[in-house]
């Protein structure tokens, strides 16, 4: 049976978990939710508002860390996290802080972006099979936006913070990048982790102008040279950018 992958379109933590899936070759069916909504759905299902959930061999699982374990019990090979106990323990800090850090930051400047430029959110639905039609997407997007804001606090003074810290953020990565715990020949769960969220901070124009084209970024197009979305030049105030 298929395994069954419950995603809202462009997430990134569903992007590193369905990369994981296809790195692993087990076969799977894609749900896609709405975003902000798609916690109702999540909690009657999994118990959890967030995403991904992934239905596995009559096992529900939640959240990109769990499923990437859980991944790596199914299929050994390719391994997403080291055996090996140090190098384990590199990879799981980064993908702890991919999880726990730059997640979040990456939805509260996405939401602040798309509350500011709403006609953008259609994009990152591109793909996807969402069962709305395209023209109720597009007339719901300003209210769907601010909802996203709200839940996902991402307030002015949040966003400017968050955006102002970005460079040691990335430093951050590029010093593991440096250490060999990410971007080596195959991704490992960190990579998955960290470059989706990259990745998805990267379509924020104002974002990858200021990024260019360090190591950080080519990571993110690296394991992922695709990834819908697009929020245009000028949305958000060059002053937060520090």
């Amino acid at each position: 049976m298929a395994a069954i992958l419950h995603a809202v379109p462009a997430s990134h933590p569903c992007a590193a978990v369905e990369h994981a899936l296809q790195l692993k070759r087990v076969e799977y069916r894609r749900v896609d939710m709405p975003p902000v909504t798609h916690k109702l759905i999540q909690r009657a299902l999994f118990g959890g508002g967030t995403v991904p959930g992934l239905r596995l061999d009559g096992r529900w699982v939640l959240g990109s860390r769990a499923i990437v374990r859980a991944l790596d019990e199914r299929v050994p090979d390719p391994r997403l996290v080291p055996a090996d106990d140090k190098e384990r323990k590199a990879v799981e800090l980064a993908e702890g802080w991919g999880d726990e850090v730059l997640q979040p930051l990456v939805r509260r400047v996405l939401w602040a972006g798309l509350a500011r430029a709403p006609a953008a959110m259609p994009a990152y639905s591109e793909g996807s099979a969402l069962p709305l039609p395209a023209p109720l997407v597009r007339l719901g997007a300003p209210l769907v936006a601010r909802a996203g804001q709200r839940v996902n606090r991402a307030t002015d003074p949040r966003v400017r913070a968050d955006l102002a810290s970005l460079e040691q953020h990335l430093a951050r990565v590029e010093r593991w990048i440096e250490h060999e715990v990410i971007g080596g020949e195959a991704p490992n769960a960190a990579d998955l982790q960290i470059g989706a969220g990259l990745r998805l901070l990267l379509t924020l124009e104002d974002v990858a102008v200021r990024v260019g084209d360090r190591p950080a970024a080519a990571l993110a197009r690296r394991w992922f040279p695709d990834y819908p979305g697009r929020v245009p030049a000028g949305v958000l105030p060059a002053a937060w950018f520090g």
